[in-house]
């Protein structure tokens, strides 16, 4: 019989007890109704399962023998020791080449290093201080994706890179944010200008799109009145309206197709209008907008990430 009691405020135990049926595993912690001192008495051995502070206790340790505990606790201690040893490697690495101003080449290091466990944020910091090149650029904040990654990062290294660059991250997007003014009334102007003239195309080709397929219907319809008739006349008047009816109704067919066509590239014309990379201008507005909520993500004062 195998029983587990496991309270996180208490020392973790487990108690193992030979019985006839078996082995007896149980948590150190004293039944009801008997002391801890009569309930280890009663074991034949006890196995202490070590807890870090903040680890969460590991179930799957319960029920293990000692040697099969202990293997299972100096595998994990060779594995952090291994881990300990190539987290040293990149961040020595790393930091010589930081020290010779070799930036680029130790940017990837430092980021390989924070990713270990047993960083103490130096890594975190190096890599920072890799993309502001030793805090003299802000070009890294420009990206959305680095400015979201600088908002999570570690708040040590957050509060430090603020503390040198925030004045002149703020400074940058105030600058871009009067560069933008004007770029966007100009762009929403010629929005507005080239969107009447793209309805006005999309207008034309759609009504004569409607024109000609009610005039090949009328073609259709007449063709299939005139086929009735094939039979009931002993002339071939009906046969040749047929044919007639059927022919026209074919070229206008494909003259709708045209038409149709042309007002379907007209309203994608009028859908590329309402983005902002169709024109040059509105690509360059874009970027600067985009640059604006980059740096105000790693200000940590967008509405989006708070």
């Amino acid at each position: 019989m195998e029983e587990r009691l496991i309270d996180k405020d208490e020392s973790r135990r487990i108690k193992i007890k030979h019985t006839a049926e078996g082995d007896d595993v149980v948590d150190a912690l004293a039944p009801d109704g008997e002391t801890a001192e009569e309930s280890e008495e009663d074991a034949d051995y006890i196995v202490e399962l070590p807890e870090a502070d903040g680890e969460e206790y590991d179930e799957d340790l319960v029920g293990l023998t000692p040697s099969q505990l202990r293997a299972r606790m100096e595998a994990k201690k060779r594995a952090e020791e291994r881990a300990r040893a190539e987290y040293q490697k990149l961040a020595d690495d790393a930091k010589a080449l930081l020290g010779q101003g070799e930036y680029e080449r130790a940017e990837p290091l430092f980021a390989q290093a924070a990713l270990y466990e047993c960083d103490d944020g130096s890594a975190k910091r190096g890599l920072w201080m890799c993309r502001t090149k030793n805090f003299t650029e802000t070009h890294a904040f420009y990206d959305r994706d680095a400015a979201q990654e600088f908002y999570w990062t570690d708040e040590n290294v957050r509060n430090e890179v603020l503390e040198k660059l925030g004045n002149r991250i703020r400074s940058e997007r105030a600058a871009l944010e009067e560069e933008v003014k004007p770029l966007r009334a100009a762009y929403e102007a010629e929005k507005e200008k080239r969107a009447e003239a793209f309805a006005a195309h999309k207008r034309y080709y759609l009504i004569r799109s409607l024109i000609v397929f009610a005039a090949f219907v009328a073609l259709a319809i007449g063709a299939i009145v005139s086929a009735t008739f094939i039979l009931k006349r002993s002339d071939n008047l009906a046969l040749i309206l047929t044919v007639a009816f059927a022919a026209l109704a074919l070229v206008v067919f494909v003259l709708f197709l045209v038409y149709a066509l042309k007002t379907v590239n007209a309203s994608r014309m009028c859908r590329a209008n309402e983005q902002l990379t169709s024109t040059a201008s509105g690509a360059e507005l874009g970027a600067k907008e985009d640059r604006i909520e980059a740096l105000t993500i790693a200000l940590g004062e967008s509405e989006e990430e708070n």
